[in-house]
């Protein structure tokens, strides 16, 4: 069975003009083949495709700036009230984050959740459980200006 899955793909390989290990890394089948073991999860992006208070987003115009960040927060911290003009994607990696969004409520995520935060809309975040919380943020932004860093705020929404 492994032999005809091998000779199908370098049947489908051949056939679209490729050559080489990388094209055949790109089937992830099992054998001799460089990068056997790699897997591709996707992520459930929670509210996809909104933000996770329901808002409409779109990619900023301009020259595109996409910067990446893991951020700590200890237990018994919290984030300053804050706003983001751009869509940021959050992964939680460990820990418990709470985000309270004033008249929206607070929201609490698990390690492994994936959304994307609010956008124009105060809020701050706090680790919640007994453990530290670690995010990976990813901004998605454009150059000039640059949208990547937030906004302070004075009251919640």
């Amino acid at each position: 069975m492994k032999f005809k899955k091998i000779i199908a793909v370098v049947g489908f390989v051949l056939a679209l003009g490729l050559t080489g290990t990388q094209s055949l890394a790109l089937t992830h089948i099992d054998g001799a083949i460089p990068y056997e073991d790699i897997e591709a999860t996707e992520i459930t992006i929670l509210q996809s495709p909104k933000t996770i208070l329901g808002q409409d987003f779109k990619y900023p115009t301009g020259q595109a700036l996409i910067k990446a960040f893991v951020i700590d927060i200890p237990v018994g911290k919290q984030t300053s009230l804050h706003k983001h003009a751009v869509p940021l994607f959050v992964y939680v990696v460990s820990g418990e984050l709470e985000v309270d969004y004033g008249s929206k409520g607070k929201k609490t995520f698990k390690s492994g959740t994936a959304y994307v935060e609010a956008i124009d809309w105060c809020h701050s975040g706090k680790a919640s459980g007994k453990l530290p919380v670690k995010i990976i943020g990813t901004y998605l932004g454009q150059e000039k200006p640059d949208q990547i860093k937030p906004e302070s705020c004075t009251k919640p929404n």
